[in-house]
């Protein structure tokens, strides 16, 4: 028998689709102009890691999540405290940890894996963002080992789970905040959003508002709006409204330098007549 879709189906297949194809232009745009300038370097490295420490946590909670029991001892429903993850989620972060990597190896190995051009290209990480990418791979290998061993000497425990997916989580708004940062800074350092793929800012504000969107359809549809649910779905939110302001940001950086390169193309077409 077929699956009849709900609305959050269709939903999760949107932000799916939408964040997905948003990792294309940038790929395309840098291989067609054999150059990778438009990309900062401490975006697609932060960037690359916040996906790793997601998959991570999407992985933990929908595959080894233990099923919450039936009833509990006063015979009431027990509340199921597993964040609203799905496999929509799961498979749009794996595909986007492959597509990050790639662009990775654009800007950091484009001239010997891509035969880009040679060009003035950043060639380390800034040293606050090295610094802060250093510090949250400590973090999280710290955090890592306590998990394992809480596990180890006291058991699978879905709320050990969460406290550590849901940190994870924590490492992932913040590469989402800081990874944003010198991206936006580097198009302001240029004046300029040439080679910038503004697809790819459209579609992620399709997915950011269609995820949140989902989520709210499924809590309401669930066990309604409470502390427990908006504690326990922090990450999924966090993660949305963080991605949606910084795309608001490049959007305002285009309509800016778009005008500004537009004047000065009409007065050398002016001069030159």
């Amino acid at each position: 028998m077929v699956k009849k879709w709900k609305a959050e189906d269709a939903l999760g297949f949107i932000y799916v689709w939408a964040w997905s194809v948003s990792m294309y232009p940038p790929i395309i745009t840098n291989w067609k102009q054999k150059s990778s300038t438009a990309v900062s370097k401490d975006f697609a490295v932060l960037n690359t890691t916040g996906y790793f420490y997601l998959l991570i946590s999407l992985t933990l909670q929908l595959y080894l999540w233990l099923p919450a029991p039936l009833s509990v001892k006063d015979g009431r429903k027990p509340v199921d405290t597993r964040p609203k993850v799905t496999q929509f989620d799961f498979w749009y972060c794996l595909h986007g940890c492959v597509m990050n990597l790639v662009l990775v190896s654009q800007v950091i190995y484009g001239k010997k894996l891509w035969k880009f051009k040679a060009d003035n290209h950043q060639i380390r990480m800034r040293p606050y963002y090295h610094k802060f990418w250093i510090i949250s791979l400590v973090v999280f290998a710290m955090l890592t080992v306590r998990f394992g061993f809480q596990i180890f000497f006291q058991g699978w425990d879905n709320q050990r789970t969460l406290s550590y997916c849901n940190s994870l989580f924590v490492l992932k708004i913040s590469m989402s905040l800081i990874k944003n940062m010198p991206q936006a800074f580097h198009n302001y350092e240029r004046k300029s959003l040439k080679g910038f793929a503004i697809q790819s800012v459209m579609l992620d504000i399709t997915g950011g508002v269609t995820s949140l969107l989902q989520l709210v359809s499924q809590i309401s549809n669930d066990q309604g709006f409470s502390a427990t649910t908006l504690a326990a779905n922090f990450g999924k939110i966090g993660l949305a409204l963080v991605t949606l302001v910084f795309d608001f940001i490049y959007v305002s950086q285009w309509l800016i330098y778009r005008d500004a390169e537009l004047g000065a193309a009409s007065s050398n077409i002016i001069k030159l007549s």
